[in-house]
């Protein structure tokens, strides 16, 4: 094979694996110590690469950290969370407590959304597409509760999407500041009334007083 080709073995392929470990080693960084604690130097170390070629894919720390936050986000995944539009508030409920035991991306996660509100930040890509992704996908768990009787019919499920992840978000910060108390508990409640689930439950059960039984 030549080594101009961009097969499995080519230069592509060893450019992605590079900035794959180099992304792993910066997120291993941030799972140990923080994301205070990223250097490029020290990322290179134990990425087993040269400084000059860890600036060379991520120009700057705060490339270094975006790479992180993309590596954390293709490992915990909202993706099996996500994909199902039928899932429970047990699921959610379970989603946060698993992602709550990475206090340090979620960290990561808190200081980078604010910084990518600037223009060009090397976060804003990332973001915003996340947050795309994530509007999308709750909107559609929104429109499949509305279906099943579980959330409000009258409301508009990209607005309840967003007021949604905006509640989520505002609460990990309260929790990173002051972890006293259930952020899972607080984010499913929060679900619950602006679906509408609160009250489509007592409509069902004074339509049908059996249902409460």
């Amino acid at each position: 094979m030549s080594t101009t080709s961009t097969g499995s073995r080519g230069p592509y392929a060893r450019s992605t694996e590079r900035r794959r470990s180099i992304a792993r080693a910066v997120l291993d960084t941030v799972l140990e110590e923080g994301h205070e604690r990223v250097t490029t130097a020290g990322t290179a170390r134990r990425a087993g690469t040269s400084e000059a070629t860890a600036l060379y894919h991520y120009p700057t720390k705060e490339h270094l950290l975006v790479a992180a936050l993309e590596l954390s986000d293709e490992e915990t995944a909202l993706r099996p969370f996500t994909s199902d539009p039928a899932m429970g508030l047990d699921d959610l409920r379970a989603f946060v407590d698993t992602t709550a035991e990475r206090t340090h991306v979620m960290r990561l996660h808190t200081a980078l959304l604010g910084r990518a509100t600037s223009p060009d930040h090397p976060a804003q890509e990332f973001l915003a597409r996340h947050n795309r992704e994530a509007v999308a996908h709750f909107a559609r768990v929104v429109r499949h509760r509305q279906g099943a009787g579980t959330a409000h019919p009258g409301l508009d499920a990209v607005g309840v999407a967003r007021q949604f992840l905006a509640t989520w978000d505002g609460l990990q910060a309260q929790w990173l500041l002051d972890p006293s108390f259930d952020f899972g508990d607080h984010l499913v409640q929060a679900f619950r009334r602006l679906t509408g689930q609160n009250w489509m439950e007592g409509r069902a059960v004074l339509l049908d007083p059996s249902v409460g039984v």
